[in-house]
């Protein structure tokens, strides 16, 4: 069979995985090359073969860097909590990560899939909560009803609603403050200050605020 060690590393052995200097250099210049690319897409545009070839890579690049948005938050979280001097590349590697990930996230319906998530999140609690009592004498016939398929639907329906209503607010903020950072000249000016950080690692550490791993 197949083994693939990192898949069995705990958290602890993970975090320390990225306590390295070089790694976290990588992670950066990497990872902002993804933002960047954007800048090298406007560029190649007016050179047929080579635009196509840089707009193939923008789009792979997209959800690429979704799940490497998510390892750039992680590893900002590292370094925030076992170099607080190094405030500044935890801050980069939390931006990039949010830039990469919103560039996908902006263009998903987000009040709607959080409120779909609560609504089937709260009417799995209710059924679980609900479902012991169904031969309850009395109120038992009523709880039957509501453990049912449409009860649940029901249930389900203004759960979803009401989480819509409430959470749509919040979800349109944040997706505002997403488009933002996914936005091109944002995304472009976060990956330079990324790679510039990542660049600065492997030369002079000290400088911000790296020293020796715990």
């Amino acid at each position: 069979m197949l083994q693939i060690p990192f898949l069995d590393w705990t958290l602890p052995e993970i975090m320390a995985f990225f306590q390295d200097d070089w790694i976290l250099a990588w992670v950066l210049i990497l990872s902002g090359g993804l933002l960047a690319i954007w800048l090298l897409e406007n560029i190649t545009d007016p050179i047929p073969l080579l635009g196509s070839i840089f707009d193939l890579l923008v789009h792979v690049g997209t959800f690429i860097g979704f799940f490497v948005g998510i390892l750039d938050i992680f590893v900002g979280y590292v370094v925030w909590t076992l170099q607080p001097g190094a405030a500044i590349v935890a801050a980069v590697l939390v931006l990039m990560g949010f830039s990469l990930v919103m560039r996908v996230l902006s263009k998903f319906p987000l009040a709607l899939v959080f409120a779909l998530g609560v609504a089937v999140f709260g009417a799995a609690t209710i059924y679980g909560l609900l479902t012991p009592y169904v031969t309850t004498p009395i109120i038992g016939e009523y709880i039957a009803w509501f453990t049912s398929g449409k009860g649940l639907l029901v249930i389900g329906f203004i759960i979803f609603c009401v989480a819509y209503v409430i959470g749509g607010l919040i979800i349109k903020l944040i997706q505002l403050i997403g488009k933002i950072f996914a936005s091109v000249p944002v995304s472009v000016l976060v990956g330079l200050a990324a790679i510039g950080v990542g660049v600065i690692v492997i030369l002079n550490p000290a400088l911000l605020g790296l020293i020796a791993w715990p």
